[in-house]
């Protein structure tokens, strides 16, 4: 493994008409030692022959076309592209965001300042000048980073801001379950493995903002009711051998009786696995209490 490499991995799925701005921006980068993997999610609009056009110009540009047997989406992308990834830190971006040219230097310079596990800055919008859903970092920058603030949401980054150790960030996967909240999962997996991290306040991502992201056409409450519960479920049973803190139980299975207390969907779940756990957490009488809250909804 390269001691100064550092690898970005970019999933990719008919971005044709866009990511050629982001991989000009990489490019750019005043760091220069970078491979950058795209992994393809075979796309059909012509983003082949523009990823390729670059790798003939650039040999860091390695196009990777997700195989057939592999599960669709771009997490399972991020997956293959963090298996073959060979620098010391990883960074995950996205195939229609902006990197300002310090975004790697800047990111070594401040892992590397105490020999961090992963290190955190900020992005921004670029395009949505009616500030439509702006970016919140609530808490990232006067909390401390521990796996119990990430979980219970007083702290909360994005995927394209760490920069990770690529020893750390290979012993976890992006779930590959859900189309969406996939950086709340991942996250929620990195805080329990490591907590020597920090945050800056920098802006080292410019982000687009466009009508077609998965979480704008949540146009439903169903919709949005049922995207929470699953990823919040998937989630408490993924993170359950890294040992989570109670409070972290707590908070994951609150919200998730929540969200079933409202009878607005009808998810499909493993009803005893979560009722086992409702009483594990919060004790016979309590649990059985709640339980039986939710068996009369």
């Amino acid at each position: 493994m390269n001691d100064s490499l550092v690898s970005i991995v970019i999933p990719n799925y008919n971005r044709a008409n866009l990511i050629g701005e982001t991989l000009d921006s990489i490019i750019q980068q005043t760091y220069e030692d970078w491979e950058c993997m795209i992994v393809d999610d075979r796309s059909t609009d012509g983003s082949i022959e523009i990823i390729k056009n670059y790798s003939n110009k650039d040999p860091r540009f390695l196009l990777i076309e997700r195989p057939q047997e592999y599960s669709k989406g771009a997490n399972a992308c991020r997956n293959i592209g963090k298996s073959l990834a060979h620098g010391k830190y990883i960074i995950f971006f996205d195939s229609d965001d902006i990197m300002l040219p310090n975004h790697i230097e800047e990111k070594v310079r401040l892992i590397c300042s105490k020999n961090y596990d992963y290190a955190i800055a900020k992005c921004e919008y670029f395009n949505n000048p009616e500030n439509k859903n702006p970016i919140h970092y609530r808490g990232l920058f006067t909390t401390p980073i521990t796996a119990e603030n990430f979980i219970t949401k007083k702290i909360n980054w994005l995927t394209l801001d760490p920069i990770i150790k690529t020893e750390i960030a290979k012993k976890i996967d992006f779930t590959e379950k859900r189309a969406s909240a996939e950086e709340y999962n991942f996250f929620c997996k990195l805080v329990l493995t490591t907590e020597n991290a920090i945050a800056t306040n920098k802006v080292l991502t410019k982000r687009r903002y466009h009508e077609g992201s998965y979480q704008v056409n949540l146009d439903s409450l169903e919709k949005i009711l049922e995207n929470n519960f699953y990823f919040l479920y998937d989630t408490y049973f993924e993170i359950l051998n890294h040992h989570p803190s109670k409070a972290s139980k707590k908070y994951l299975l609150e919200n998730i009786m929540t969200i079933l207390y409202r009878k607005k969907i009808k998810p499909d779940y493993n009803k005893y696995s979560l009722y086992l756990e409702i009483i594990k957490v919060f004790g016979i009488l309590k649990g059985l209490n709640k339980i039986g809250i939710l068996m009369s909804k």
